[in-house]
């Protein structure tokens, strides 16, 4: 599956600033550069994110960003749906609309149990999770 950049970004970042645990803020340059993300862009994405209390912003000397909540509290879930609205779970695969029980496109049933799967996987998957993952990895 593949995520959109804005998505994409966050999950990146929330898993660099969960690594870092309570070293304390980190500069949105320092996750840019050691994630490989583009700087203007993340700045953008880390904004949403403080905006939603993911993240908390702090100023000045010693600022930066750190977590708002646990990283177990944090689930794929929230960071597509805070990126990507209901399109998940309401619009339709095809583009046809919104797909309801009522009136829904030709492929509607057929899609109902991966996208299940896909909302299950998604809600399942916490930032803390995939920061070990990572950590395992180096």
């Amino acid at each position: 599956m593949n995520f959109s950049k804005p998505v994409t970004y966050a999950i990146r970042s929330l898993i660099h600033l969960a690594r870092e645990g309570n070293k304390g803020p980190v500069l949105s340059s320092t996750i840019a550069q050691e994630e490989s993300l583009p700087a203007p862009y993340l700045i953008k994405v880390l904004g949403v994110l403080t905006t939603h209390g993911i993240v908390k912003a702090s100023r000045g000397r010693g600022g930066g960003f750190t977590l708002a909540k646990n990283p177990t509290e944090i689930n794929l879930y929230d960071i597509f749906i805070l990126f990507e609205g209901l399109a998940l779970t309401q619009d339709c695969l095809l583009g046809l609309g919104k797909c309801g029980e009522v009136k829904h496109c030709p492929i509607h049933d057929k899609w109902e149990e991966p996208k299940g799967h896909m909302e299950a996987f998604l809600k399942n998957t916490t930032i803390e999770e995939l920061a070990r993952m990572r950590d395992s990895l180096e």
